[in-house]
């Protein structure tokens, strides 16, 4: 192999070499074929010049031995010359008419627009400026120098347009400063007592208005007094009723999962015609532990009685508790927050299948199914799923509906 990479490099080269002399003796082929192409009529520079000027003479000689071809030719000298003559007035006719040609249809088109506007201000008469504004454009108009006939409309109209937003500008600079002033008082009074509900932006200044002349109608006093009534409200309207949703939520569950294992009861399972049944074990977290202590804190009455600092620590700590259960929609749709961590019932307890003999002796427990076979998967899956829809459809021992609607999922 290597001798043959060898030869085969020697032969490239010798390719080659070979390949540059066909190339160089093509280049000298088409050079030798030029030359021999050439004719001496076609290179002979003097012979040309010569015949030209032969040619020249006897066209002389003829012209003055007629005087009729000489003065035809003056004539079409003369003619000549009037027709560049009248082919540039012609280019510059055409070129006239392209100018008045596009002029009226600007003309026309500012005819349109003027007839739209002068309907639309006849079909909207509140349309119409009212006495300070055309006052302001009168002023504006003088003040840029109003034209005298229509050819200077156009260039007083941009004129005044300029002067108009300039005027505009520092309209809106004004309301620019003015809107930077009411943010700032704005988040100042968030800096100093939050409210979620209220905005920082212009929009939210009548909202503020409306605070502030509740205010002084009510007096800052009887703002307290409410405050403190209002506080002892959340705590006992909403927060008293999560703490017993909670545990009705487990119960819920619970008593809906009963009629299930009831159904399990009866149902043999497996090969061997075991029994199986779906306990619930309730999972203690710290978190959830936590939270369920605040809850507990925050849901009893409050004493209207208390100082302001005592209340207003309260205050702080129902705020930063209500910022745990309150949805975040910036979380991605899917992933699991503290909210649901804290909320979610189905969280907070242990679900298992138990499987056990006719006698009531536990075989074994079926906590998740990752450590199963296929075959082991479905069997249970199958089980449970059938014991469920046949509770959801009724059975003998609870009178439910015979046909319901059901949903499953590909899971």
């Amino acid at each position: 192999l290597a001798s043959i990479a060898q030869d085969l490099a020697t032969l490239e080269a010798r390719r080659t070499d070979v390949a540059q002399d066909i190339a160089s003796l093509d280049t000298l082929r088409a050079a030798h074929q030029h030359v021999v192409d050439a004719t001496w009529d076609g290179i002979d520079v003097a012979g040309v010049d010569a015949s030209l000027t032969q040619l020249d003479e006897e066209r002389q000689a003829l012209l003055a031995a007629d005087d009729g071809l000489r003065t035809l030719r003056a004539a079409v000298s003369r003619l000549r010359a009037a027709l560049d003559e009248a082919s540039d007035r012609r280019s510059a006719a055409r070129l006239s008419v392209t100018r008045l040609e596009e002029r009226h249809g600007v003309l026309v088109d500012g005819q349109d627009a003027a007839a739209e506007i002068l309907a639309r201000f006849d079909d909207a008469p509140e349309a119409m400026p009212d006495d300070e504004q055309a006052r302001l454009l009168t002023e504006t108009f003088a003040e840029v120098g109003a034209p005298d006939g229509i050819d200077g409309f156009d260039d007083a109209a941009r004129r005044l347009r300029r002067r108009l937003e300039e005027r505009l500008s520092q309209a809106l600079d004004g309301a620019a400063a003015a809107s930077t002033a009411l943010t700032l008082t704005f988040q100042r009074y968030q800096d100093a007592w939050p409210d979620p509900n209220l905005g920082t932006g212009v929009a939210s200044y009548p909202d503020y208005h409306a605070i502030l002349d509740q205010i002084v109608a009510t007096g800052l006093h009887a703002r307290r007094t409410e405050w403190r009534r209002r506080l002892s409200q959340w705590s006992g309207e909403d927060l008293v009723p999560l703490a017993g949703a909670f545990d009705r939520a487990v119960v819920e569950i619970e008593e809906r999962l009963e009629p299930v294992n009831e159904i399990l009861r009866e149902l043999p399972f497996g090969a061997n015609r075991d029994r199986l049944k779906i306990v619930i074990r309730r999972v203690t977290r710290e978190e959830v532990a936590s939270f369920r202590k605040e809850l507990r804190a925050l849901s009893a009455s409050v004493d209207t009685e208390l100082t302001d600092d005592v209340l207003e620590t309260r205050f702080r700590r129902l705020r930063r508790f209500m910022a745990i259960i309150r949805p975040d929609p910036a979380s991605p749709r899917g992933r699991t927050t503290a909210r649901d961590a804290v909320l979610d019932v189905r969280r907070h307890m242990e679900i298992t299948a138990v499987r056990y003999d006719v006698d009531g002796n536990d075989l074994g427990v079926y906590s998740s199914l990752g450590d199963k076979s296929g075959g082991e998967t479905q069997e249970l899956v199958a089980f449970i799923v059938g014991a469920a829809l046949r509770y959801q459809l009724g059975d003998e021992t609870r009178p439910r509906p015979r046909f319901a609607p059901v949903f499953l999922d590909e899971a």
